[in-house]
């Protein structure tokens, strides 16, 4: 082969490989690098749904017909090799403009120096915050800076059929009621309907849930510093398994052998009628009512019997800024029109949770349907029945969830008690957090 023709093969073999890569990975186009065709260039990456990219996608046009200056391009994917794709960008100092960005990942992004302060843009009104509560936007803030935006709000919700409290003469649940109470009920229900419902629903001791009892007695499930557990006394998580171990012992809680046969949120037993309870997040209400039928409600967590209520509210995810954009306040512009523009959000609908400008929530209400409309009362609700959210979780606590998820597992198959549950799961995530030290 000649020397021309290898050096042609050459050059195809990059172009098919760099085809291939664009498929795999975020787009490499010098974006950041400067304005084209007069235009800034301003890249715009998120995962998500089809439903969210169509939505964003016609957000995103209204918004370069209202910045005729601003051409925005698109990089988005689905929540699998997302932050493998932005690892890689960063590392090539070739980030997005606007990152949607996860609050267990801010943290890392912080440390990293890869996203900015968007404080001076809030200053000199760029970013116009003032219609946005405390509680919508402090999951933002880390030591006083504004490192991300909240693109809506959701919290832990007890999702609950009201047919069923109506048909038991029973109360519905209101802010104030106990964990007593919430087991009283499971019992009163599960003896009005008899065989084949769960009174309790499944057992929900995962780590989420156990950290919202941790909250309601002062602690967190992590230190301030991430390198260790935010609690000192295990009989706080003995506690909390055996009140779960409790019902599922009495068959009031779910069993593992039905609730790990449930593949999604449509087979769910309140979706069937065998549970008159789920607990998630609040902003699942729309497909979970979808899902069922019929009218579901929404309730706040029990409290302690003084009262203490361990409820936050929560960025169901953001946009951050990269530190690598040359484009910073065209970048943060455009967080500003996804934050407070009416028009934008009728096309977003609220797609990524409650709106966190108080007048975009209200110019939506009246289109809501009745799922939609529960769910921004039921955050309206949480906001004077919370408290400021915990802070980011620290590197590793992934890992800890997982090893949680795996002794509850062995716990709920009478593998161990809950003593050595609550000691093993203290030994082995000091261990994976002491890495952070």
């Amino acid at each position: 082969m000649s020397y021309h023709l290898k050096k042609l093969s050459i050059v195809i073999i990059f172009v098919l490989l760099a085809g291939f890569m664009s498929g795999c990975s975020f787009t490499v186009n010098g974006a950041n690098s400067g304005v084209k065709d007069g235009k800034i260039q301003l890249r715009v990456a998120w995962w998500g749904s089809q439903d969210r990219h169509d939505k964003t996608l016609r957000a995103i046009q209204l918004f370069e017909k209202e910045n005729p200056d601003i051409h925005v391009i698109p990089e988005f994917t689905g929540w699998d090799g997302y932050w493998e794709k932005l690892a890689t960008a960063a590392a090539g100092k070739n980030l997005p403009d606007v990152i949607q960005m996860d609050y267990a990942k801010l943290m890392e992004y912080i440390d990293r120096d890869l996203i900015v302060d968007l404080n001076p843009y809030v200053e000199s009104g760029v970013l116009d915050l003032s219609d946005v509560g405390k509680a919508h936007i402090e999951g933002g803030y880390v030591d006083g800076k504004l490192y991300a935006v909240n693109l809506g709000t959701n919290s832990p919700a007890v999702a609950y059929n009201p047919e069923m409290f109506k048909e038991a003469g029973l109360e519905e649940f209101n802010p104030g009621y106990t964990w007593e109470d919430y087991a009283k009920v499971s019992k009163q229900l599960q003896e009005k309907f008899g065989e084949g419902l769960y009174g309790a629903g499944g057992v929900a001791n995962g780590l989420p849930w156990f950290n919202i009892y941790l909250r309601q007695h002062g602690f967190e499930v992590y230190n301030s510093e991430g390198t260790g557990l935010g609690y000192e006394d295990d009989q706080l998580l003995i506690d909390f398994l055996e009140y779960w171990d409790d019902l599922l012992n009495e068959g009031v809680a779910a069993p593992l052998k039905v609730t790990t046969a449930i593949q999604g949120l449509e087979d769910e037993l309140i979706v069937h009628e065998k549970s008159p309870f789920l607990w998630f997040h609040s902003n699942q209400i729309v497909a979970l009512q979808q899902s069922a039928g019929q009218d579901i409600k929404l309730a706040v967590f029990p409290s302690t019997p003084d009262g203490k209520e361990g409820l936050y509210l929560k960025p169901s995810q953001f946009f951050s800024v990269s530190k690598q954009s040359k484009h910073q306040e065209a970048a943060a512009k455009f967080v500003d029109f996804m934050t407070n523009d009416l028009e934008a959000n009728e096309i977003l609908a609220a797609e990524r949770g409650v709106p966190i400008s108080e007048k975009v929530r209200e110019h939506l209400r009246p289109q809501m349907n009745d799922a939609a409309k529960e769910m921004f009362d039921y955050v309206e609700r949480v906001e004077t029945h919370s408290s400021p959210i915990y802070p980011p979780d620290p590197p590793g606590s992934g890992e800890v969830g997982t090893l949680f998820d795996r002794i509850i597992e062995r716990l709920n198959y009478g593998n161990i008690s809950v003593e050595e549950a609550a000691s093993q799961f203290r030994k082995e995530a000091e261990e994976i957090l002491a890495k952070n030290k």
